[in-house]
């Protein structure tokens, strides 16, 4: 999954350099040409049916549904987001679409234990028209996965300011 999470970062990363300060439709769309030309296959806005206590309560469409690819053995979820970082309930929105997957009845998705947030992040700082870095990190990545019904990081690209 090594190979697919740099590809994926990078892409993300081309895609904020250009549209930084849109909207999240508007940087999904965008992942999408890159996935495109970059020959990943992927379905855009495929339909999760969502549970409670095993009785289908709606539908969701997810952001990203990828096929094995590269060096990933199982379909995965992106779940994009624009904002100032990924949050509690970003992490809960994906938990919930991992235990919904596991009831659905397409093949594909009822197998899907695995699932990305990747945000583009949302602080900059203009001054004079000019944009000063607050931050220097525009993408984030959280991998989770949903296995034995135990929900577990495993990997962030988040980089921990060293305090001096």
């Amino acid at each position: 999954m090594n190979l697919f999470l740099k590809k994926i970062e990078g892409l993300a990363e081309k895609v904020f350099k250009q549209l930084s300060g849109l909207k999240e439709e508007h940087f999904q769309t965008a992942l999408g040409v890159e996935l495109r030309k970059n020959k990943i296959d992927f379905m855009r806005e495929a339909g999760l049916e969502l549970f409670y206590d095993n009785h289908p309560i709606g539908l969701h469409e997810l952001d990203f549904l990828i096929p094995p690819c590269m060096d990933l053995k199982e379909a995965v979820i992106i779940e994009t987001k624009v904002g100032s970082g990924i949050g509690e309930e970003h992490r809960q929105q994906l938990r919930n679409y991992l235990r919904s997957a596991a009831k659905n009845d397409n093949a594909i998705i009822k197998k899907i234990k695995t699932g990305l947030v990747l945000n583009f992040k949302k602080n900059e700082v203009f001054t004079e028209s000019v944009r000063q870095r607050k931050e220097t990190q525009d993408i984030e990545i959280e991998v989770w996965k949903l296995e034995k019904n135990k929900f577990t990081q495993h990997y962030s690209n988040k980089k921990v300011e060293e305090k001096s």
